[in-house]
């Protein structure tokens, strides 16, 4: 059995590459103890609204979580840095999506034209991550 969890609105969105993060992400994020991020993740300037879901699962004795960002942006996310993400919900907590170790975040990214009447070429960005704990809460 699984069960769907959204987070509330997300404001921003930022990316640090995965070698920038502490160790044991996933393992402090299952003992619930905060990250704590020692560099500023690059901002992500959003069009439109990003989404973000974690499917939770029980499997083999234990839970596990797949998370899935969605979001449109201008911007370029350095791919072959694999880049983890950070998420500002509405409610202002922070959550970090991803791992300084393997498994890495996997970046789908779709491009496309913008539209005759004027509408700028965006990049989809759709990330999913799966781990015991997908998203963990940090601070900024």
């Amino acid at each position: 059995m699984s069960k769907c969890l959204s987070l509330p609105g997300i404001q921003k969105v930022w990316y640090i590459p995965c070698n920038r993060l502490p160790d044991d992400v996933v393992y402090r994020a299952v003992a619930g103890i905060p990250i704590s991020l020692q560099e500023t993740p690059t901002i992500i300037t959003l069009n439109g609204e990003a989404v973000c879901e974690v499917e939770q699962s029980f499997d083999n004795n234990s839970y596990i979580e797949k998370a899935k960002l969605q979001f449109l942006t201008l911007d370029d996310v350095p791919a072959d840095q694999h880049p983890t993400f950070v998420i500002k919900t509405a409610n202002n907590e922070l959550y970090l999506l991803g791992a300084k170790e393997r498994p890495y975040p996997t970046v789908k990214i779709t491009s496309s034209t913008g539209q005759p009447d004027g509408d700028a070429s965006v990049r989809k960005y759709e990330v999913s991550f799966t781990a015991r704990k997908a998203l963990a809460l940090c601070t900024g």
